[in-house]
């Protein structure tokens, strides 16, 4: 059994180097979430050694008592600092409000180093024999705060992302909250590390996937993204498009450069998404072209955030003169009378001659 722990072990620090690889070369995450992955990555490799040295230790001969004791110490002490490093790369920065969730895995960490004198967090008595320490329960209160900093902020993430299938990540922190408890109540079951490594390769795959979805520039969805909405809501259910075209946008380029063109872009974007998020999806469709797929198909409702939206450019534009104006146009998508694409034209057209009633 020892052996076979050992083992999968080895496995799983095999399988977290070669992630930890794959995020160094790659290019779809920045450097400091980069740095949060590559940090959580290293520490939970530091734990799973520091365990195997405890479970290969454990009960041997007295005088391995020592580096059974220096085992569970860096065990306790950084495993709860591991989810809070994974909520870190999720968000992309760690603030002062996050220092509450740290204090915890802190305070377990300065409990931990000083079990190995005292018989806190755990104890491991003359015969090398581990024990669970009376202060056991300040281990578990930190990492489960580690573990909820995790949820939020992925949770956070998903939202900020526009995800709509919230389901995986509620089954992958259930996967990891279970796979992590089953040690709790059978410590004789050393599963809990070999769990962590496979959810922080799902976490990392899970990751790529929301930001492989969001436009570089303006942080709305890609056009990819919106080919597949459309797929998913043929035929389906009824929803209301509202399409966006940023007017005379090529001399806005020639006038200005490109970089106030991207402002434009995420001005624009930031005035799509604070009005419609709440009700529906936001794309960025092309250059700079919008559209938001909407579950409202209420016409009062839509006729308030249309004019929210128009309000909003205005606000924006006397704000900041150069800004051009965008024009608008929406219909909604029966699926018993019509296509999408038809739909989609009319709501084309909808804006056409708005634009040409601005000029």
């Amino acid at each position: 059994m020892r052996e076979y722990y050992i083992i999968i072990s080895i496995t799983s620090m095999s399988a977290l180097s070669i992630l930890d690889y794959i995020i160094y070369k790659g290019t779809l995450i920045n450097k400091i979430e980069r740095l949060f992955f590559h940090l959580s990555i290293i520490m939970t490799i530091v734990v799973m050694i520091a365990e195997i040295a405890t479970v290969y230790f454990d009960s041997a001969q007295s005088n391995y008592r020592f580096l059974c004791i220096i085992g569970n110490s860096i065990g306790f002490s950084l495993s709860p600092l591991i989810p809070i490093l994974l909520g870190c790369m999720v968000s992309g920065h760690f603030k002062k409000p996050d220092i509450l969730f740290a204090i915890p895995a802190l305070v377990n960490l300065i409990l931990s180093l000083l079990s190995s004198i005292f018989p806190i967090i755990f104890t491991v008595n003359a015969e090398n024999v581990y024990q669970r320490g009376s202060f056991f329960w300040v281990f578990l209160i930190a990492y489960v705060v580690g573990a909820f900093y995790l949820f939020l902020k992925t949770f956070q993430g998903s939202k900020r992302y526009q995800n709509s299938n919230r389901f995986v990540l509620f089954a992958l922190f259930l996967f990891t909250a279970a796979g992590t408890s089953i040690q709790v109540f059978f410590p004789h079951l050393h599963v809990s590390w070999m769990c962590i490594s496979l959810s922080i390769c799902l976490y990392y795959i899970y990751y790529c996937e929301l930001h492989q979805q969001i436009d570089s520039v303006t942080s709305l969805l890609t056009r990819h993204t919106y080919e597949e909405s459309l797929n998913k809501i043929r035929g389906r259910k009824n929803v209301t498009f509202f399409i966006f075209d940023i007017d005379d946008f090529k001399s806005i380029n020639d006038r200005y450069g490109h970089p106030f063109g991207d402002f434009c872009l995420k001005a624009t974007a930031g005035c799509i998404k604070d009005v419609f998020s709440k009700t529906g999806l936001c794309f960025r469709t092309g250059g700079d072209e919008f559209c938001v797929i909407s579950e409202c198909t209420d016409e009062d409702t839509v006729q308030l955030l249309y004019q929210k939206f128009l309000h909003q450019i205005d606000d924006m534009r006397r704000k900041e003169p150069c800004l051009p104006m965008v024009s608008i146009g929406y219909s909604h998508y029966d699926r018993n009378f019509e296509t999408i694409g038809e739909a989609i034209f009319r709501a084309d057209q909808q804006m056409y001659c708005f634009k040409q009633t601005r000029k």
